[in-house]
């Protein structure tokens, strides 16, 4: 292979610090390879191939490198067979240091374990475990400070807590010890937290790290709002300019220009609080450009909300009242700096108990053992100093996701302190994208900026630190990488991404395919085949709007633009977004994958000739930011169209039915008293019940468990039949709990298949391959428990459900296998390190996940911990100034890893890139940006970035389509007319065929046979309080389809006006409700107003502020979203938490005798529910009941109803003999009298009282 300049330079150079900035698809690994090869093979002291140290990512990547310096020297053996030197690397590789920076450490460890006072016995735990036992040491450790009870601390819980839960607190200490890991020295971090909050005056303020941060940020906003106020003074100036405007204008430059010379925060604060723009002139003038006059007032409108948002977010109150805010905090934080000390200790004597040790253990404990601190200097110590003799060179891979611990381990076993430089580092800082992970990319920045690119100065002496640039794309056609920098040249900047993607930065095409095609045997290609290989990348589009310029999208944009439109009528289907998308790609791929008219792949022939060859499904991937929600709508979709697909989503193991039931027969094997998994083992095919079964085995004792139930029918129950059968299951169920003693528990799983048999069953199910793989997982998850700390069957399940619980999945297993002809579907980082011929980008449009700048209290590794200051006194919460700064902080660190994921996505595709999202509006479509920091900080998608740069710079290869939502319903219609017509057809042809007549009239007599039961078959076997109203004997059918139609129509008509007339009630705003919402279902809301009526404790409600402080707290908790509440009156729960029901409710509840949505099924007789049956068969009656409470020992029913009601007989009409069914329920299962049944309407605020 002959290889570039640069790649040359990199094999070549030695004896010097060396950052190689390696762009996607430039032979990273290839270059590598060869410079290790080099260093082991050539010159007159050829190393040993194991005094090198090769660090990588992934055990992956280290295996792919041993392989593939093993075949290397297999290369160069067999040009040099004699030569002993290479065979000893062959036989050194082995055992040659190519690993991962943990196992390094625990390398280090296992040899120099007597340097920390270790027991070298110990074993490296299961992440799983390690997270489980973390969520027990928190519980002790909050428990501990439960019972010293110090003031900070409870007030610490008061306001971080939720719903009597201290999860919120848990995980925050979880967090913050997290963060605290990342760095070498973690107690001290953590110590300098408490610091950071004893200030002494407004001026330690000002001198605080954050502040520069702060000041830096103002400066950077208020240079660019100079720039826009510069371009509208431009566009004055011109011949048809609004010259009217300049006075405003070059007022506004002054302004700014003055705001710009502050330099602290509070002349800031007072500069800002004094602006005040001018108005633009109302002057006519002859001959301006409209277009000009609105871009003039666009540009000064961005400034001005600019200017706006700057105060609001960081001088809402004076610097004094900032600095009290701080100081208000400073208890609470110190309190929660030595909670998590403290858990820091007992999670590591906890470890020492077990002798275990984790992967932050590792970098740790290896760092202890190679660095020490005299006089203040961190130095190496005799350990690192030795590892530093056995190694001439340190490569390490990947350096753009290194951490501060990991850099600090590296660089203590190099020769630096000894200057000598012999750290070799490769990465692309473009791609980073594990900041979730707390990889600090900034360790790579520095270095590329302090780095010089020369050899030696110009007194001779050599660079010990140089930087070589590899730029060169051997991965993909030209057109992708012209497409990549057209679009990064103007949205990657230093203050967001950390790079500027200049001219050295952007991708130079490598002419791979013109080497693998020389341009003779291009010229040869008929123009059909021409016409079929990629020139072009597309944007592709789905909108509900239709476009209503005359020339559609054709226009000067210099871009084939083209809407594609059909007549339709969309009433027939119905597509959510993600779904219209994925139509839209399954669309496009049938198009590629076409055999006569589809996409050309270069590839080579079995005789490794060139050919050009259509593209196979297996060649085509689907990108996505993220799986969960989007993977298995765009699996099912492809595979509805017939395109076979598969995604490895890493989740929904523990929700598939398989694991389910296992895991359910595992808890009663455990212990059979548990009613719900109980019956969901008699229910599955395990137990094989029917629910009239299981109906009847709970009536025979309803006073006791479902076990018990099952125990007293097997023995005295009316049905021979389920006797038999629960004598079955339970003669089974008490022997494996008999061998419960003594069996493994993937012995025990084992033992369950085999006696059951439903392994087989499961098999049998559609994807029965990757069911009985899920099983497998389970054998195989349970044999690594048992090699844990943990052990028996009930820790089993309590590790199973906390995982469950910490979203610990492990995804489903995988039967795909790469050479299987399919469309794969990853995340953006699965696809990391990978190439494929063809790549989707999807979900262009799906919002930046923003949910961390929402919590009350913000980490960050710089700056530490950014809290709310709350009021408990007054119940009131305001943001810190420093949380405002980490919120800022952490946001443009957020969108620069989200254009650093961007990047990696588009870099993959070798011959085609497409790219696809949903758009809110055509005009969207001409959306032009000038990217400033201000607007890039702004944008909330992809979308928002790749469609505005591509109006930016259009060019003849970019072609963007859109397909109207109706385009793609259309053609679904026409698909299912087409297979009407053509079962029709199928019909038609059966029913001409010539008939045998003894045959036809034997088949007319069965089918006219006349059933003697046929009124009970049609009986349903359960029956929802919802479906009984829909029974003739209560509403007709078709006034029951009216009513419904009516109340959905009246329910819709309750608009944003009305919310928002609910909220301005009081001057505290929650936070939920300062957006805007969206239209929503009566159905929907209905179920809004139960859930947050389930959750809220009418106790803490004394006023509407009150109401609203609660309300907030459910979203902090997770336990409704934002945008939910914001579609709620919240004027109406208000109203209701101060109605008479409502007090008597509370009273309830003070004495324990509350029940709030408790579900029930009850089983009548079919004569008592259908008007035309005298039969006695058993239907079963499922409802839930919204609240009951005891009362003078009676009890008393209530309903709330949400629905638009003009009046209460409305609703008594609905809604009557539902409350009747559920006082039967009640008074029949706790044998209680219902004394009273009441309706609470929330539209009317009233309560109504129900009578029989």
């Amino acid at each position: 292979m002959a290889w570039t300049k640069a790649q040359q330079k990199v094999i070549d150079t030695r004896n010097k610090n060396l950052l190689v900035s390696a762009a996607a698809g430039s032979g990273k690994t290839a270059v590598l390879v060869e410079r290790i090869i080099s260093m082991i093979s050539e010159g007159e002291k050829p190393l040993d191939i194991d005094q090198l140290l090769v660090v990588t990512f992934t055990n992956a990547a280290a295996a792919q490198m041993r392989d593939r310096i093993g075949k290397a020297l297999d290369r160069k053996l067999i040009e040099e067979p004699d030569k002993v030197h290479l065979q000893k690397q062959l036989s050194l590789l082995q055992s040659a240091h190519i690993t991962t920076i943990h196992s390094f450490c625990l390398n280090v460890i296992r040899n120099y374990f007597h340097h920390i006072d270790l027991d070298p016995s110990f074993k490296l735990a299961d992440e799983s475990e390690i997270t489980l036992m973390k969520s027990d040491i928190i519980s002790e450790v909050l428990e501990k400070w439960y019972e010293e009870g110090s003031k900070d601390f409870l007030k610490l819980i008061e306001s971080y807590s939720r719903y009597k839960s201290d999860l919120p607190v848990e995980e925050l200490v979880l967090s913050l010890y997290n963060f605290a890991m990342s760095n070498p020295w973690p107690k001290l971090w953590l110590e300098k937290i408490q610091e950071s909050f004893k200030l002494e005056s407004i001026d330690d303020m000002n001198k605080a790290k954050w502040m520069k941060e702060l000041l830096d940020y103002i400066s950077i906003v208020l240079g660019d709002l100079l720039k826009k106020i510069d371009a509208a003074i431009e566009i004055c100036n011109e011949v048809d300019g609004p010259e009217a405007y300049l006075p405003a204008l070059v007022s506004d430059r002054t302004m700014i220009e003055e705001l710009m010379k502050e330099s602290s925060y509070e002349g800031y604060g007072e500069a800002f609080f004094k602006i005040s723009f001018v108005r633009l002139s109302s002057k006519r003038q002859a001959d301006v450009s409209p277009e000009k006059k609105d871009r003039v007032k666009a540009l000064r409108e961005e400034v001005k909300k600019a200017i706006k948002d700057l105060t609001n977010q960081f001088f809402f109150q004076s610097a004094e009242e900032m600095y009290n805010d701080l100081k208000s905090v400073s208890g609470v934080m110190e309190v929660l700096s030595k909670l998590t000390l403290d858990f820091m200790e007992a999670f590591a004597a906890k470890k020492e108990e077990k002798n275990i040790l984790d992967f932050n253990d590792l970098e740790h404990f290896a760092l202890s053992i190679l660095v020490e601190e005299k006089e203040g200097k961190i130095i190496p110590t005799k350990a690192a100093m030795e590892l530093s003799e056995q190694f001439e060179e340190i490569l390490i891979d990947e350096y753009q996701d290194s951490n501060l611990v990991q850099e600090t381990i590296l660089q203590s076993i190099s020769r630096e302190n000894i200057g000598v430089y012999n750290r070799f580092m490769v990465g692309d800082v473009k791609q980073s994208i594990y900041k979730f992970r707390l990889a600090m990319p900034e360790i790579f920045l520095e270095k590329l900026k302090t780095y010089g690119t020369y050899d030696q100065d110009d007194e001779g002496n050599i660079n010990p630190t140089q930087r070589i640039d590899l730029d060169k794309n051997f991965r993909s056609r030209k057109v992708v990488l012209d497409f990549v920098n057209d679009i990064f040249e103007q949205i990657m900047t230093e203050s967001v991404g950390g790079v500027v993607y200049d001219e050295a930065a952007s991708l130079k095409y490598g002419e791979l395919f013109e080497e693998l095609l020389p341009k003779e045997e291009a010229e040869k290609l008929t123009d059909k085949v021409k016409a079929r290989i990629s020139k072009d990348v597309e944007l592709i589009l789905v909108s509900e709007e239709e476009d209503e310029s005359e020339d559609g999208l054709k226009g000067d944009t210099g871009q084939n633009k083209e809407v594609i439109l059909q007549e339709s009528d969309e009433d027939e289907i119905q597509y959510t977004k993600k779904e219209l998308e994925a139509r839209a790609v399954a669309k496009r791929i049938k198009e590629i994958i076409d055999p006569d008219k589809g996409l050309l792949l270069i590839d080579k022939d079995e005789e490794g000739n060139i050919i050009h060859r259509p593209a196979k499904l297996k060649d085509i991937v689907i990108l996505l930011r993220t799986m969960t929600g989007w993977a298995d709508v765009f699996v099912n979709t492809l595979m509805q169209e017939g395109i076979p697909a598969y995604a490895d989503t890493g989740t929904g193991y523990f929700q598939t039915s398989e694991i389910m039931t296992l895991l359910n027969m595992l808890r009663i094997i455990d212990n059979p008293r548990q009613d719900i998994p109980f019956a969901g083992v008699l229910y599955s095919p395990i137990g094989g019940f029917s629910s009239d079964e299981l109906a009847q085995i709970r009536l025979m004792d309803k006073s006791s468990t479902m076990y018990s139930a099952a125990l007293a029918y097997a023995n005295e129950g009316s049905n021979e039949a389920i006797k038999d059968k629960l004598k079955v299951f339970l003669d089974m169920l008490h022997k494996l709990r008999d061998m419960v003693k003594y069996t493994p528990i993937h012995e025990l799983i084992q033992e369950v298949l085999d006696m059951t048999g439903y392994a087989y069953y499961v098999m049998a199910m559609p994807g029965g391959d990757r069911r009985k793989a899920n099983i497998d997982m389970l054998i195989s998850h349970a044999v690594r428990f048992e090699k844990g700390t943990y052990s028996g069957l009930f820790h089993f399940i309590r590790y199973i459900e906390k995982l469950h619980k910490y979203e610990v999945d492990f995804g489903e297993a995988s039967i795909s296998g790469e050479h299987d002809d399919t469309v794969r579907i990853m995340s953006i980082h699965k696809s990391k390190g990978l190439e494929f011929p063809v790549v989707f980008v999807s979900g262009l449009s799906k919002q930046f996940n923003m949910q961390d700048q929402r919590s009350s209290i913000l980490l960050h590794v710089d700056y530490g911990v950014g809290p709310d200051y709350i009021d408990l006194e007054n119940r009131t919460k305001v943001n810190t100034l420093l949380k405002k700064v980490i919120q800022k902080k952490s946001l443009i660190d957020s969108l620069g890893e989200e254009l650093r994921v961007l990047y990696v996505a588009m870099t993959r595709a070798k011959e085609k890139l497409i790219m696809t999202g949903y758009l809110k509006s055509m005009e969207d479509l001409y959306v032009k940006k000038d990217f400033s920091f201000f607007e890039l900080t702004s944008v909330k998608n992809y979308l928002d970035l790749v469609l505005p740069a591509m109006n930016n710079k259009p060019r003849d290869y970019m072609d963007i389509k859109v397909y109207k939502k109706q385009d793609i319903i259309y053609e679904d219609m026409v698909k299912q007319v087409f297979l009407q017509n053509d079962q029709e057809e199928l019909d038609n042809r059966i029913i001409n065929q010539k008939r045998n007549e003894n045959i036809q009239n034997e088949i007319k007599e069965r089918l006219n046979f006349d059933y003697p039961y046929s009124k009970e078959a049609n009986l349903r076997v359960k029956l929802t309080v919802s479906e009984l109203k829909k029974i003739g004997q209560f509403i007709d059918d078709e006034d029951s389809e009216i009513l419904f139609d009516r109340r959905l129509e009246e329910a819709d008509n309750v608009g944003t006006e009305e919310k928002k007339s609910a909220i301005n009630e009081n001057q505290y705003v929650p936070n939920f409700a300062k957006e805007a919402s969206e239209q929503i279902s009566g159905t929907d809301r209905g179920t809004l107003y139960h859930k947050v009526l389930e959750l809220l404790d009418l106790s803490k409600v004394n006023d509407y502020k009150d109401l609203l402080w609660e309300l907030d707290g459910m979203i902090e908790a997770g336990k409704i979203t934002k945008e939910d509440m914001a579609k709620l009156n919240l004027k109406n729960i208000f109203r209701y938490s101060q109605s008479n029901i409502a007090k008597r409710v509370m009273k309830a509840q003070a004495a324990g005798k509350l029940y709030k949505e408790k579900q029930f099924v009850i089983g009548l007789k079919a004569k008592d529910i259908y008007p035309d049956q005298d039969s006695e068969e058993l239907v079963l009656i499922q409802g839930i009941i919204d609240v009951y409470f005891e009362e003078e020992g009676e009890l008393v029913l209530l309903d709330y109803k949400s629905d638009i009601a003009h009046n209460e007989k409305q609703l008594l009409d609905r809604y009557k003999i539902q409350l009747i069914y559920y006082k039967k329920a009640l008074e029949q299962i706790l044998n209680k009298k219902v004394k009273e049944m009441v309706i609470y309407s929330l539209y009317l605020g009233k309560e109504i009282p129900v009578k029989e």
